[in-house]
């Protein structure tokens, strides 16, 4: 028996002729390259070729001594691999969501427990790009193997496969994955018992995926290891070649694009096309026309309307109440509430002109001068005239006009400013009515300051006038 298998394996190194090497098309790719008739994708092609040929037609002998083992296959497939010239970048794997068909056949390296040659296996594989970097793919196999035992396995298997590098002329892959395979075994005529089985079957291996010239198909290879489960378990190489065929069209990738948005110069949330109030103050509640909410529709926005509730069709003052409510001076202070920016002010007190209390300091916020000058900027004048009209009111009030100044220069120079600045006001009031008797200058210089001069905002709150109540 022994001499029998021992020829068996002469036979069958005597059925292939000598097989090109990886390193001839090494060197004839090379050559090609110097003449300047070097095509990447067709090298590419042939060195497959050749590495999947020096591999398909190795065998094993029957007394279980390897002619070239199972590590060495892995290994010179990776060589094989390596061999290859690098061409232009590309993604020769389908994109995300795309389903691929994949016909494959080559050689299956059986256990040696097995008892069988190294025979002929073939696949069809459907597969589905699930993921950016991940595939699934169900698989029909099958193969032959003669020996001392014929064993023909057919089955089915459910592989992962994982995107190692989309980027380059060539994409490896990983794979591992399961299944179940039917083994029909014709058994020597010396063998007493019958050696079918059924049995899960487990996978893993590598695989890469390269172009054939500009065709959508690619080439595919692929080296796998299987292990089957049956007792007491074999352990059997695949090396396998084929093609790798996408079905349909490639998903585009989803385009990302900033949102378009209207310009909106007051930021009320309207675009300046439709925004029939196109300089709101922030943070003011506006309607779809950018103007401020007006719930009652009065024409008064919510913001000022003392009546916010008012039944439609009723003429409504600038407070948005009513004419007769306006026109009545509820607190008595002979301002009428239409005006009174205070209606509850007390009875007897001395107000100014928008009815309200007067304190001991009346405040002139907004009134500027020229740099390091008593010249009133015009824009000043509106308060100051505010300020007039209530001294005309209460004539008994005596009020003193008292300038200061920031920290900046020297004290004498701030003290003659505030000076000048202060009877500055003191004419201009004068000027619009006010008694002269009621009214002194005074300057202080930067002695009072009611902020921080180190700041930029502090200096220009210390640069003040304001009226001090003497009476």
């Amino acid at each position: 028996m022994c001499a029998a298998k021992g020829q068996g394996n002469k036979s069958a190194h005597a059925r292939y002729p000598e097989i090109p090497s990886i390193q001839k098309c090494r060197l004839r790719h090379t050559s090609r390259a110097a003449t300047g008739s070097y095509n990447g994708s067709r090298a590419l092609t042939e060195c497959l070729a050749y590495s999947v040929a020096a591999l398909s037609f190795i065998s094993v002998d029957y007394l279980g001594n390897t002619i070239v083992n199972k590590r060495t296959v892995v290994v010179a497939v990776v060589v094989g691999l390596g061999m290859m010239q690098s061409a232009l970048a590309g993604d020769w794997i389908v994109s995300k969501g795309q389903w691929y068909f994949s016909p494959m056949a080559g050689m299956n390296f059986e256990d040696k427990s097995r008892h069988a040659d190294p025979g002929p296996a073939a696949s069809l594989g459907l597969g589905r790009q699930f993921a950016e970097s991940w595939a699934v793919e169900l698989s029909l196999f099958g193969g032959r193997n003669r020996g001392f035992n014929e064993f023909r396995p057919v089955g089915v298997g459910v592989d992962f496969l994982l995107d190692v590098n989309r980027s380059g002329i060539f994409s490896p892959y990983l794979v591992f994955g399961t299944g179940f395979v039917r083994a029909d075994i014709v058994e020597h005529p010396i063998v007493p018992v019958e050696l079918n089985y059924d049995s899960v079957i487990g996978t893993a291996g590598f695989g890469v995926i390269a172009p054939l010239g500009n065709a959508a198909t690619r080439f595919r290879t692929e080296v796998r290891y299987r292990a089957d489960f049956k007792s007491p378990g074999f352990n059997d190489l695949l090396v396998m070649v084929g093609l790798y065929v996408p079905l349909g069209h490639p998903t585009p990738p989803a385009v990302r694009t900033a949102p378009f948005s209207k310009p909106d110069a007051d930021g009320d949330g309207v675009d300046n096309d439709t925004d029939m109030c196109p300089a709101t103050p922030k943070g003011i509640v506006v309607d779809p026309f950018g103007c401020e909410l007006d719930s009652d529709g009065d024409g008064v926005a919510n913001l000022i309307d003392d009546c916010p509730t008012t039944p439609s069709g009723t003429r409504v003052g600038r407070r948005g109440c009513s004419l007769a409510a306006e026109q009545r001076d509820d607190d008595g202070d002979g301002v009428v509430n239409n005006l009174d920016s205070c209606r509850n002010t007390a009875a007897g007190a001395r107000i100014d002109i928008r009815g309200c209390e007067i304190d001991v300091t009346i405040s002139l916020p907004g009134i500027r001068f020229a740099l390091n000058s008593a010249q009133l900027i015009s824009t000043s004048t509106l308060k100051l005239d505010h300020a007039a009209a209530t001294l005309r009111a209460n004539p008994g009030l005596k009020v003193e006009a008292a300038g200061h100044t920031d920290s900046s220069g020297s004290a004498a120079t701030n003290l003659d400013l505030s000076q000048r600045r202060a009877e500055s006001v003191r004419q201009y009031l004068i000027s619009r009515g006010a008694n002269s008797e009621n009214i002194t200058a005074r300057g202080y210089g930067e002695a009072n300051p009611i902020a921080d001069n180190s700041t930029r905002t502090g200096r220009q709150e210390n640069r003040r006038v304001e009226l001090r109540v003497l009476n």
